[in-house]
């Protein structure tokens, strides 16, 4: 049975405002591109409109398309944010906005109305949030969080917000508590779960041993370690990745092998508008490190199939850590778009 939807992800910004350690925008060091670097810079408005008119052709079949524009950037450093978010819904597509939420201003969020906000955030007080989203300022978070609600609230807009807190071993407790509480005070939806290492890149170096000691750093605070996610994923079977379904385009049109890669020399395609639907599915299944992640089961931990033995063990580390938080995982085993 085909699904009812397709989903994209765009980053119509090619770089972050934070450098957070288990992303590839906070742990990617020169030394760790194969080729060249990867470029930054801002998607064009132009460019960003024939993608979403090349989508509409060919993903006629699907009940609703999901333009995610976010993968590795951060949309609303983008000046022309809104611009983007009009276009997505001239075509009729569901948006979905992903944010670390430093940013001086929220109302031109508020009034683009994006079917979907994620608010992307690891603690409460500057000492906890600032070793996993490094750079980051936790009280202009919160302070933007309640002039969200202001705005919504005086703008008449009302879509779905969701508290995304990454549990590591050090933010289960005090900080926590008080994001939840900020959650239930502005009538958004708090949601929690483990962090992964990412990109793949840095998975594959983790499993051969090579990982440098500056990204080791970040596997001590990790509430579930990378060789515990491959232990429960593999024991799930699977034929085929799941990400294969997520195409993931780059602010300049290219085409990256998936969301979980980094390093452009992955790239399957230089531009997504010289390339069909159907070509580029091809070329990510026949990808050589797409055999090589399957071979080593990440493609399950990407995916995520070990949710409840995953759950499981998530609840008996935040027993053993003394923490109170209890988490709501219905989110997890639905679409990752819609409550």
């Amino acid at each position: 049975m085909q699904p009812k939807y397709y989903m994209y992800y765009i980053d119509i910004v090619g770089t972050c405002n934070l450098r957070c350690p288990s992303c590839p925008s906070g742990n990617y060091q020169p030394n760790d591109f194969i080729g060249m670097r990867r470029p930054k810079g801002f998607m064009q408005l132009a460019l960003f409109k024939e993608i979403l008119a090349k989508i509409k052709r060919e993903n006629s079949n699907y009940e609703y398309v999901v333009i995610a524009i976010y993968n590795w950037g951060e949309p609303l450093i983008h000046p022309e944010f809104p611009k983007f978010m009009a276009a997505i819904q001239a075509q009729g597509f569901y948006s979905d906005v992903s944010t670390n939420l430093n940013i001086k201003d929220v109302k031109p969020l508020v009034k683009a109305s994006p079917d979907k906000v994620i608010v992307s955030l690891s603690g409460y007080t500057p000492t906890v949030y600032s070793q996993t989203h490094k750079r980051g300022n936790p009280h202009l978070v919160v302070a933007n969080l309640y002039m969200l609600r202001y705005f919504m609230d005086r703008l008449k807009k009302n879509f779905p917000v969701e508290l995304s807190y990454h549990l590591y071993r050090h933010n289960v407790g005090y900080d926590v508590e008080r994001i939840i509480s900020i959650a239930n005070d502005l009538g958004f939806h708090f949601c929690s779960d483990y962090t992964y290492l990412m990109p793949l890149e840095k998975n594959l170096k983790y499993f051969n041993g090579i990982l440098s000691s500056q990204d080791q750093a970040i596997i001590p605070l990790m509430l579930v370690k990378p060789e515990e996610q491959i232990k429960l994923a593999k024991s799930h079977h699977l034929t085929n990745c799941l990400l294969w379904d997520r195409p993931t385009i780059n602010f300049d049109g290219s085409v990256g092998l998936c969301c979980a890669v980094y390093d452009y020399e992955h790239n399957i395609a230089t531009n997504f508008l010289e390339v069909s639907h159907q070509e580029l599915e091809i070329r990510k299944h026949k990808h050589k490190l797409c055999k090589i992640c399957m071979d080593k089961g990440l493609d399950k931990v990407a995916a995520g199939v070990a949710r409840e033995e995953i759950d499981t063990l998530i609840e008996q580390r935040l027993t053993e850590l003394g923490s109170s938080l209890q988490r709501d995982t219905s989110h997890l085993r639905r679409d990752c778009f819609v409550y």
